[in-house]
């Protein structure tokens, strides 16, 4: 499916659960978001991961504690733009 178009979408949106992620994925995909901001204003997994971000040691992702990416992944709206492209 090409970016912006109109086709239906496929994958696990429909049925509600974001699939299990190992934590090095979790962070490529979180690096991704906070590089991109593309949705910031759709996606209620922003304000979380950009919380997260800000308190965190360093002010980085590199520092986030991964136990609280589920706080991002539960408010995630699962926008498929996690592939980089």
């Amino acid at each position: 499916m090409r970016e912006g178009s109109l086709e239906a979408r496929r994958g696990t949106a429909s049925s509600g659960k974001i699939p299990d992620f190992t934590e090095a994925e979790m962070r490529r995909i979180f690096d991704i978001c906070h590089t991109c901001r593309r949705c910031f204003n759709l996606c209620g997994a922003f304000p979380r991961l950009f919380d997260l971000i800000d308190n965190s040691e360093s002010g980085e992702l590199d520092t986030v504690v991964p136990a609280d990416y589920q706080k991002v992944a539960d408010a995630c709206s699962l926008c498929d733009n996690s592939s980089g492209r």
